[in-house]
């Protein structure tokens, strides 16, 4: 009699964070019933679990190795409390930054990435520029900010300090996409009140794409799952053998 044994494979799931399973306050149903999930610098809440996300991720931490894949930058991410082991590290500033579990910075992505980005760094400057002056013209109240870190400058992030989406659409389609036609090194994600230009290199997807190759090495065959929120998240999602998302978000609403 042949007996065949089967060995399990290790399971991986790349977690988006904003929006899939925590939000801020003002995105919540109710607060009634919610965890905290992140903090401020003053070390109050800053985001919240709902009851049916708290449960969803302890479910997936019983069986999958989870890696958070996020736009938070080292600090931000250092003040979320997921409540489930997260010990294969995280991918952070979408996807410009990879690190180990105990914090320390994967040096040769960093090497990898850092090149093209001191190269486009005066060009994000001349974007923040000429995004703020065309802002002051139409009376647009903009925060305007390069992401920096490791000294390193990353992307650029647009928030409208009153969240007026028409305004941002406004800025998006007569300034922003105007500018990207001859900026080609660059690209736009808009989603709610988070405005994102991107260089091209600095994206999840390159990240975890890095992170399976590197994990198949150890593991051999894997299975992975990509989760998250907006269409951003996506090209990374489908890298991964599984896709979920949330109901009612940007990529749930555009793919039903």
């Amino acid at each position: 009699m042949l007996i065949c044994f089967i060995m399990p494979m290790e399971k991986f799931l790349f977690l988006d964070l904003d929006d899939t399973v925590f939000q801020t306050a003002r995105k919540c149903a109710s607060l009634d019933q919610a965890t905290p999930a992140s903090y401020n610098l003053a070390g109050q809440p800053s985001s919240y679990f709902s009851p049916k996300q708290q449960a969803v991720l302890q479910l997936l931490a019983e069986q999958w190795r989870i890696i958070p894949t996020t736009a938070r930058a080292q600090a931000s991410y250092a003040r979320v409390d997921l409540g489930v082991p997260c010990v294969d590290g995280a991918i952070l500033n979408h996807g410009a930054t990879i690190i180990s579990a105990d914090g320390a910075e994967d040096h040769q992505w960093r090497a990898q990435i850092a090149e093209p980005l001191v190269l486009l760094s005066n060009i994000l400057r001349q974007l923040k520029q000429v995004i703020e002056q065309y802002a002051q013209a139409q009376g647009i109240a903009l925060l305007v900010c390069i992401i920096t870190e490791s000294n390193l400058d990353y992307y650029l992030e647009v928030r409208h300090l009153q969240a007026n989406h028409a305004e941002l659409h406004q800025l998006l389609h007569a300034c922003i996409q105007p500018l990207l036609i001859e900026y080609t090194d660059f690209q736009v994600y808009l989603n709610g009140n988070s405005l994102t230009i991107l260089p091209r290199c600095v994206n999840k997807a390159h990240a975890v794409e890095y992170r399976i190759k590197a994990l198949e090495q150890d593991y051999g065959e894997i299975v992975t799952m990509g989760m998250g929120d907006s269409l951003s998240d996506a090209p990374f999602m489908a890298l991964c053998d599984y896709m979920m998302t949330p109901k009612h978000t940007q990529l749930h609403n555009r793919l039903v």
